[in-house]
């Protein structure tokens, strides 16, 4: 046949190969059979006027049934709800670094929907793994719940170098809550901390309640400037080895500071609670708190009420 392919560039099929490699996508094995239908399917119709009748039909026969079963195979492409792959492979990483660092013997209790194809069993991460919620239309994680994720037998020595990686949630670029409560971490490995945390520009909620987090931490979290939520419940926070606080999260709505005993009426200035203009939740029961010197006057009247309660609960 004379017929002449077009698209020698190559443009439609790289424009195909992205939508494959950013989807986890169950026809993939189908992408070089697309390929020779692509680059046969389509031809020159100007060339067709050299070509017999005979040679003619079934080119044109040949080039419907291909337009067809390309038609076929898009619909399908574009129907799998499947999350992104780069975001399935950093979810993965995430549970290997939990039972890397978890106790021996718990393998199979941590984060058992997480399968890979390695695994044999792959699923969906976005409607099949626990913990973790996507959005709807472009199928990235949106929340991640990793809470007592961590397994430990009991208390040891061991506990004083459990440094979470914020390195792993790179990826998520549209992740807007995070939850790493009860999994007993003492700090942050610092190795591009700021750079892990600066990526997350979208995250409205993060609940670290039930760690060891000191005042180290205070630095890194004043970067999530689109922080609504905070809870910082039952850590180690004392608010006298910092400069500035939290003084950046000005769209804090809800601080949890409670059960931090070491944070004391004077820690509440370096704290930069006073900063916080748009807080309207802030729960310091169990801390060592007697006066609200310096940030009285930057609250109204309920949220002190809200406070005082707290106080008078810890104290009775």
């Amino acid at each position: 046949m004379k017929c002449l392919r077009v698209f020698k560039d190559g443009d439609v099929l790289e424009s195909l190969k992205k939508v494959f490699s950013q989807s986890n996508c169950k026809t993939c094995d189908k992408l070089l059979v697309l390929q020779w239908k692509v680059a046969h399917c389509i031809f020159n119709f100007n060339q067709m006027k050299s070509c017999s009748a005979m040679e003619s039909t079934s080119c044109l026969k040949f080039s419907l049934m291909s337009l067809i079963w390309i038609i076929v195979l898009m619909n399908e492409i574009h129907g799998y709800k499947g999350c992104l792959e780069t975001e399935r492979t950093a979810l993965l990483e995430i549970k290997s670094f939990f039972i890397s660092v978890s106790d021996i013997g718990y393998d199979d209790k941590i984060l058992p929907s997480w399968v890979g194809e390695d695994d044999g069993m792959s699923s969906d991460c976005c409607d099949d793994w626990e913990g973790v919620m996507c959005n709807a239309t472009t199928r990235r994680v949106m929340q991640l719940s990793l809470n007592y994720t961590q397994r430990l037998n009991y208390f040891d020595s061991t506990w004083a170098s459990l440094l979470i990686n914020m390195s792993l949630f790179h990826p998520f670029e549209e992740l807007q809550s995070l939850d790493l409560s009860e999994n007993w971490f003492t700090g942050i490995c610092e190795k591009r901390a700021y750079d892990s945390f600066g990526s997350l520009k979208q995250l409205k909620m993060l609940n670290l309640h039930l760690n060891f987090f000191n005042d180290s931490i205070l630095p890194y979290l004043n970067t999530l400037t689109s922080l609504t939520t905070l809870n910082l419940r039952s850590n180690s926070i004392e608010g006298s080895r910092t400069k500035q606080g939290l003084a950046n999260l000005r769209y804090l709505q809800v601080l949890d500071l409670s059960g931090n005993r070491n944070i004391t009426s004077g820690s509440l200035t370096r704290l930069g609670l006073a900063n916080l203009t748009n807080l309207k939740e802030l729960d310091l029961g169990g801390c060592g708190i007697t006066t609200l010197q310096g940030i009285q006057q930057q609250f109204t009247i309920q949220i002190l009420c809200d406070i005082f309660m707290a106080l008078i609960f810890t104290y009775v």
